[in-house]
């Protein structure tokens, strides 16, 4: 999902800030996962090797971590009692409609805690506070504002500040490892599918997104695959205020008024 250019850039559009990275700061450092937490710092990039990145987002393993970030902010993602939510967006404007969604899914009427519980995540966290380990590494690797350099050129620009630019790479390749860990996080609903024994509900917001973004290039068809085996039941907004509880708000699997085929 942005600072993925457009957010991710496109799939989900990632509008990173500075607010969102020092959240994720947090979120780091309350998972636990690393002693390294303790020195994180947003404004420091990570000039990783973009064939490395390219090589592990493609792997089914990547998904896997994923997983198990997602479990060690929530563990009731996979038990039975479980109803699992999964949130996507693409296009401007829908990154705060589906957060707010999430929200109201987890702290709502039968939230995320207690007997039959609904736990919604999306591909930057467990919950629109809490960031995973995986995606907080992408923010900091400056993915697209690398990609959006010249390759040739010596430096590259990232918060104001000159770096060399160590490891180049084009737009092209940005958005490809981007679309390579939306298909990774995509792919959890079958881990959730499998530990609860319930097809993930799947939100979409994605009004007006750009058939050639990281949405409809790289999740959409994962989706529909999904889908197809009965893993996933997708349910797409009409309106940006569109509330999960009524079901006039949405239409329902790809290819319908909310969730079009792409031209």
């Amino acid at each position: 999902m942005t600072v993925h250019t457009s957010a991710k850039p496109n799939a989900c559009v990632l509008l990173f800030s500075a607010v969102a990275l020092l959240t994720g700061t947090m979120s780091l450092a309350h998972a636990g996962d690393t002693d390294s937490s303790a020195n994180f710092n947003p404004y420091v990039p990570d000039f990783t090797d973009p064939q490395a990145k390219l090589e592990e987002t493609a792997k089914p393993s990547f998904t896997l971590e994923l997983v198990k970030d997602a479990a060690s902010y929530e563990p009731l993602l996979k038990t039975s009692q479980t109803q699992v939510h999964m949130g996507f967006w693409s296009g401007a404007g829908n990154h705060g409609s589906l957060a707010r969604v999430l929200d109201s899914i987890n702290f709502g009427s039968t939230p995320c805690s207690g007997p039959s519980p609904n736990c919604a995540v999306w591909d930057e966290g467990a919950t629109t506070s809490e960031q995973y380990p995986a995606y907080v590494t992408m923010l900091l690797e400056h993915w697209y504002d690398r990609g959006n350099a010249t390759p040739s050129s010596p430096t590259v620009t990232i918060y104001g500040k000159s770096y060399p630019n160590t490891n180049p790479l084009d737009f092209s390749t940005a958005d490809l490892i981007w679309g390579q860990y939306s298909q990774r996080y995509a792919d959890m609903a079958v881990a959730f599918f499998n530990a609860t024994g319930n097809p993930v509900m799947v939100w979409c917001f994605v009004q007006g997104a750009s058939p050639t973004r990281v949405f409809y290039t790289y999740e959409y068809p994962e989706l529909q695959k999904l889908e197809a085996a009965g893993v996933v039941k997708v349910h797409c907004a009409l309106t940006p205020d569109a509330d999960w509880t009524n079901r006039n708000d949405w239409s329902d699997g790809t290819g319908s008024a909310g969730c079009p085929a792409p031209n």
